[in-house]
C-alpha cells in the first residue's frame, strides 16, 4: 500500500462504474454539532450540515475499526469539520475510488495521504499542504545517508517517488515489494537490511512490531534521489468548482498549524512532527 505516482493515473478519466464499485457505503457520522456553533466559513456541501469524506483504508492516515474512523488525516478533517460546525460522514472507498467520489460530487473531500500533483489538480481542487510524505528509512544499523544505504540489502514498496532513482543507483539489487507488510516481514527476518517507506507508514509498522526494535529515520537529503530533497506534499482533494470550500480548507489548515494542533496530531500518532514543516508550496509534476 503506497500513496504514489503509480496511483495518480487512477484519478483521471475513470468511469462512474469504478466510483460505484469502489465504495462500500457510509461508515458513520461525527458527533452532533451544538445549535449555537458559529462556522468559520460559509460554503456548500453535498449534504446539508455535513462534510462528506471519501476515505480508503490506509493506516496510519485513515483506518476503520468498529465503525469508527481514525488516523492522522481523520483527526485533521475532524478538527476542520468542528471549526465549520459540520458533522462528518465518511464514505468507505477503495483507494482508487476516493478521488472519483469527489469528482462525481458524492463526497466533498477525500483523505488518505493524497499527494498534491499537477495531474490531480486538473480533476479536483487541492488544499494547501498539511505535511510532506518523507522518505523513511528503517535500517538495522542506524544508517541515514543514501550512499551508505545502497551498500546494504535494501527493500522498498512499489510506486513511491524515490523508487526510480533508487533503481538507477542499485539496479536489480533493490528488492521491490507490493506492500510494506511484506517488506517489514523480510526486514524482521533479516532478508533485507534496510526498508524504505513513507515516514508515517513506516512508523506505523514499527509500532505494530515493537518486538523487533525497529527505528524509523528520515533519509538525509541527497541529490541522487529527488524525493529525499523535495518530498511530495499532502493536501485535501475537494470538489474542483467549490472554491469556497477550498478557501475554508486552506484557512483551517493554517489555523491548525498555527495553534499547534497539527503537530499534536502527529505526536499522538508517534510520527515525526518535522513533516508538518513546509518549504514553500508546490505540486509534484505528474
Amino acid at each position: 500500500m503506497s500513496v504514489s505516482l503509480s496511483r495518480i493515473a487512477c484519478v483521471g478519466a475513470l468511469a462512474t462504474a469504478l466510483v460505484l464499485s469502489g465504495c462500500s457505503g457510509s461508515s458513520g457520522s461525527g458527533a452532533k454539532v451544538a445549535s449555537d456553533c458559529k462556522p468559520a466559513h460559509t460554503f456548500n456541501t453535498v449534504s446539508s450540515k455535513k462534510l462528506t469524506i471519501s476515505a480508503p483504508d490506509f493506516a496510519p492516515f485513515v483506518s476503520k475499526k468498529d465503525n469508527t474512523q481514525s488516523g492522522i488525516d481523520v483527526d485533521v478533517i475532524n478538527q476542520i469539520a468542528a471549526m465549520e460546525c459540520l458533522s462528518t460522514n465518511f464514505l468507505q472507498v477503495d483507494y482508487s475510488g476516493a478521488i472519483p467520489a469527489v469528482q462525481s460530487k458524492r463526497a466533498d473531500v477525500a483523505i488518505g495521504d493524497y499527494y498534491r500533483t499537477t495531474s490531480r489538480a486538473e480533476v479536483v481542487g487541492l488544499s494547501k499542504a498539511m505535511y510532506v510524505d518523507g522518505m523513511g528509512l528503517v535500517p538495522k544499523d542506524g544508517v541515514k545517508d543514501i550512499p551508505t544505504v545502497i551498500t546494504h540489502n535494501v527493500g522498498t514498496v512499489d510506486g513511491y517517488l524515490w523508487v526510480n532513482d533508487m533503481k538507477k543507483l542499485m539496479g536489480d539489487k533493490l528488492k521491490i515489494y507490493k506492500s510494506n507488510v511484506e517488506m517489514f516481514a523480510d526486514l524482521k527476518a533479516g532478508r533485507i537490511d534496510v526498508g524504505i517507506d513513507s515516514v508515517p507508514a513506516a512508523q506505523f509498522q514499527a509500532d505494530q512490531n515493537k518486538d523487533a526494535g525497529l527505528q524509523v529515520a528520515t533519509a538525509n537529503p541527497d541529490d541522487q534521489v529527488g524525493a529525499s530533497v523535495k518530498p511530495a506534499q499532502v493536501g485535501i482533494p475537494y470538489t474542483k468548482d467549490n472554491a469556497d470550500l477550498g478557501k475554508a480548507l486552506d484557512d483551517d489548515i493554517a489555523t491548525l498549524r498555527g495553534n499547534g494542533k497539527l503537530d499534536q496530531i502527529f505526536t499522538d500518532h508517534n510520527v515525526d512532527t518535522s513533516l508538518t514543516k513546509l518549504d514553500g508550496d508546490y505540486l509534484v509534476q505528474s
